[in-house]
């Protein structure tokens, strides 16, 4: 048996891949999900109450240190921390199809989206409620396998799956995830930082999701905590989103959140093998880290890292001059909008 969830009582002698919803009952599935889940963190109370009961922060010790990255050198260990909420939603035919993608792949990036959102924030997960909404002919051996994925995710940074909801779909599979994190107060990074004279810099190379056509494969899905908090925690950065919209749309909004202007340098910008310029501008999928630092900070950073890791694609400039890319020849085209934006 190559799932993770199971529980024989609930199939009554069953094979599992012939078992629909319509006969386990949203109980029945809740029981079936909460039989898989680990606890890493502060669960007071997880899956089958009201709510889930966590431990707050403020009485028990940071778990990242040992979890995630050691402590940069010097950094106060009585740090204060503040909690992170995000959620991302799914949908079937707008985000996925399930003819293109394995249950399993599905899974691991439902949670993955989220993680990445916490890591651009500076922070690391702890808690995480699944909401699904299936039809009911669906087949619980490809919620299993959903869910397989999922907590492979989970077990790898530690996070808790504590709750969530379920529900029927009268069309389509449809996830929400609320994932939630801790912070370091004095390391938070957000995307309102950015300055006159400061670098854009980015982690790994763009493009290759949408050369792909942005085929879910859990295998190259990185999860990025550990590089976040190296920069986090250097306190060299001062800004930082997500590449999940594409480069020019995270630049754009660190351009509107910090009130600035930026010039990307197309000559710059790392391109995954066989990808364009114009798919590594605006194709998105890579969640790679772009962040903002100052100038004199490059190098430091990049001892962390390694000379190959990171890349400087621009700089940040007056409001007043938006936000372009230069070409080669030194032209600079302005620039309004770009990468994946729903209801567009």
């Amino acid at each position: 048996m190559r799932g993770v969830l199971r529980d024989e009582s609930l199939f009554g002698g069953t094979p599992e891949s012939k078992v629909k919803l319509s006969q386990l009952g949203e109980f029945g599935l809740i029981k079936l999900i909460k039989s898989s889940q680990t606890k890493h963190h502060g669960t007071i109370i997880g899956i089958g109450d009201d709510a889930a009961v966590l431990t707050p922060s403020v009485s028990r010790p940071p778990q990242a240190d040992s979890r995630h990255l050691p402590l940069i050198k010097g950094e106060n260990k009585k740090r204060g921390l503040s909690l992170l909420i995000t959620t991302d939603a799914l949908v079937e035919n707008v985000h996925f199809k399930l003819k293109k993608t394995s249950f399993y792949d599905l899974g691991y990036y439902s949670l993955f989206v989220n993680v990445s959102d916490i890591a651009a924030m500076g922070g690391y997960p702890t808690h995480a409620f699944v909401t699904l909404a299936l039809p009911k002919e669906t087949n619980v051996a490809d919620v299993k396998e959903f869910y397989r994925g999922l907590n492979t995710l989970a077990k790898k940074v530690k996070i808790d799956v504590a709750g969530g909801d379920t529900t029927a779909s009268a069309s389509g599979w449809f996830i929400s995830i609320t994932l939630l994190g801790e912070v370091e107060r004095e390391n938070l990074l957000t995307r309102s930082g950015a300055k006159v004279g400061d670098l854009i810099a980015v982690t790994g190379r763009f493009g290759g999701a949408a050369q792909r056509k942005f085929k879910i494969q859990s295998s190259r899905l990185k999860v990025m905590i550990k590089e976040s908090l190296a920069i986090a925690r250097s306190q060299l950065a001062t800004a930082m989103i997500d590449s999940s919209d594409g480069l020019v749309r995270s630049i754009l909004e660190i351009s509107k959140a910090s009130k600035i202007g930026a010039i990307i340098d197309e000559a710059k910008v790392p391109i995954a093998k066989g990808a364009t310029l114009q798919q590594a501008l605006h194709g998105g999928e890579e969640y790679e880290l772009v962040f903002t630092l100052p100038r004199k900070n490059f190098d430091k950073i990049q001892k962390l890292f390694g000379r190959n890791e990171l890349t400087a694609v621009g700089e940040i400039v007056s409001a007043t001059k938006k936000v372009g890319i230069r070409a080669q020849n030194g032209k600079i085209t302005k620039i309004a909008k770009g990468g994946f934006e729903h209801f567009r």
